[in-house]
């Protein structure tokens, strides 16, 4: 009977421990922030090679005068195999981001980058 459980926990903690996605977030999200950009991403697999992508909000270096409060970079790869973001320059309180995303070894990316503002 022990057994029988052991083996049914072991099933369960092997299940959670590949079924989750990362996502990354920085600032805040008030109700009165709005989305100003999005942008889904995806990138194929390289074998034995990593994948990296940058974001750039406002890419020509052109001021909005609109100031980011939140950003989310969600990773939609839900088998524990998707990648990482990370805020490279600029983000809350800045008009601009940089973000870098990078997939693991050996897989590619799926991400969806959102940024809200006031």
């Amino acid at each position: 009977m022990n057994t029988s459980k052991l083996v049914i926990l072991c099933v369960i903690v092997s299940f959670l421990a590949t079924a989750y996605a990362v996502t990354s977030s920085w600032g805040s999200f008030a109700p009165s922030s709005q989305l100003l950009y999005v942008e889904n991403i995806a990138n194929l697999s390289v074998p034995k090679r990593y994948v990296n992508r940058e974001v750039r909000y406002l890419k020509n270096g052109s001021p909005n005068g609109r100031m980011i409060t939140g950003i989310r970079a969600i990773d939609q790869v839900t088998n524990g195999t998707g990648g990482h973001a990370t805020l490279y320059s600029g983000g809350p309180g800045f008009t601009y981001v940089l973000l870098k995303l990078q997939s693991q070894y050996n897989y590619g990316l799926l991400f969806r980058v959102e940024i809200y503002g006031r």
